[in-house]
């Protein structure tokens, strides 16, 4: 039988992008929406800008696309596509996609708070919340699975492995797990290092924390992510499904794979803590806006979660990484924008702020290829950049005649897809459609 091969490389993929220098406007001026539009306080020539780039990831082969950016000069929301192939029906600004691994940041988020609570340290193990879970690995610490330094196998690859037609995979994708069972099937791999040593990025480590967080609260993970994180981020459109049936995002998920198969029966539990969360992206830029300016954790702890703990593969925190931003600083300095990426089997997207938190931006497109170097990837990039400059707070310095990119270009270029998506380091067989 025919094979085809998906390949996914664990790191950020350098998708470097031209910043094109623009003469920032004084005041905004609010314009009529585009169609699939949402665009409030947006001068016309910003917004044109950002839905032609929005417009550029469905024209590399999106279904839906949805976007919006937030910050001192402009807020503005858009959309592209159509929101199912089954109906037709124009993708909405406001339209929810499922996030992906976006989710981790509110885990950490909910995680932390338990240490601002004196409840647990970041030293706090497995086995002092959930013993025996690890057998033989209880030792394990909530820094180390937060920053993904545990060394836990990724419980995906047997779930995607050993499919013998696409049909049999897409039936695995629809059937409902526990999150004990996605731990016993990443168990059931050879450990990856030891604790603290290295860095691989794991959905189980989240999945780990999810249940830790659980048992000690007493609660479902997805109350406490109401109560704690999605509420008073007023993330209005936000949810935890556990099934494939409850609170399902208007985007309708699909895997291209030559053709596009629809993912409407596919489980949420499959990424549970790892990336189950559905949202709109302005609801998305309203959680890093209230995480980064301190609403939701305090400062010690957000300084904490932001540090980097590992830069072997990306600048990762505790659940959050960093890229470099195109805005130069006061004095002309490189800043950064702290955020996640986020990918699920049929959707992926971007979510980034300031470290400032004055500016955000978001996307979410589906519709994902399976291919080394997804065409979607780079107009994605492009937006966010053309997000992030469009609200810097100072014009961007243009490049001299003949001269080399400035350093915020150069920042700019490292505002890349990050290619971990879902899995990390995994190539999967899977027959021709």
């Amino acid at each position: 039988m025919r094979t085809c091969l998906w390949s996914h490389r664990r790191g950020a993929a350098a998708l470097l992008s031209a910043l094109v220098a623009t003469q920032l406007w004084a005041a905004p001026a609010a314009v009529a929406a585009a169609p699939g539009s949402a665009v409030v306080e947006a001068p016309r020539p910003a917004a044109a800008r950002l839905q032609a780039r929005v417009n550029a990831v469905k024209g590399a082969g999106a279904i839906g696309v949805v976007a919006a950016t937030s910050g001192p000069r402009i807020r503005w929301s858009g959309a592209a596509g159509v929101r199912s192939l089954d109906t037709g029906r124009r993708a909405r600004a406001r339209d929810t996609a499922r996030v992906g691994s976006v989710t981790k940041t509110m885990v950490a988020t909910l995680a932390l708070q338990e240490v601002q609570r004196s409840r647990w340290t970041l030293s706090t193990t497995v086995d002092d919340v959930l013993p025996g879970l690890l057998p033989g690995h209880g030792s394990l610490t909530l820094e180390q699975l937060l920053s993904h330094r545990s060394g836990l196998p990724d419980y995906l690859p047997p779930i995607i492995t050993g499919s013998s037609t696409n049909a049999e995979f897409f039936r695995k994708l629809s059937k409902r797990y526990t999150d004990r069972q996605l731990v016993r099937l990443a168990l059931s791999q050879p450990w990856l290092f030891a604790p603290g040593s290295d860095f691989s990025y794991s959905n189980t480590n989240y999945v780990v924390v999810g249940m830790m967080l659980s048992r000690s609260n007493r609660k479902p993970l997805a109350r406490l992510l109401s109560q704690r994180i999605l509420r008073p981020a007023r993330m209005t459109s936000a949810s935890f499904p556990r099934s494939a049936w409850s609170h399902r995002p208007r985007l309708a998920e699909y895997a291209i794979l030559k053709r596009a198969h629809s993912l409407r029966r596919s489980s949420p539990s499959l990424f549970s803590a790892a990336g189950a969360v559905v949202a709109n992206t302005r609801d998305l830029d309203r959680f890093y806006r209230a995480l980064i300016t301190g609403r939701l954790l305090a400062p010690r702890l957000l300084r904490t979660m932001v540090t980097q703990k590992s830069t072997k593969t990306l600048k990762y925190g505790l659940g959050i990484y960093a890229v470099g931003d195109p805005c130069p600083g006061p004095n002309g300095q490189p800043q950064v924008l702290y955020g996640h990426d986020g990918a699920t089997f049929g959707t992926l997207t971007l979510a980034f702020t300031s470290a400032d938190g004055t500016r955000q931006a978001s996307i979410a497109w589906t519709g994902r290829q399976y291919v080394a170097a997804p065409p979607t990837a780079k107009p994605a990039n492009d937006f966010l950049i053309e997000a992030f400059s469009a609200n810097c707070p100072r014009p961007v310095p243009a490049p001299s005649p003949g001269a080399g990119p400035t350093q915020q270009q150069r920042s700019a270029g490292q505002l890349a897809l990050l290619q971990e998506l879902v899995p990390a380091d995994l190539e999967v067989h899977r027959p021709a459609p």
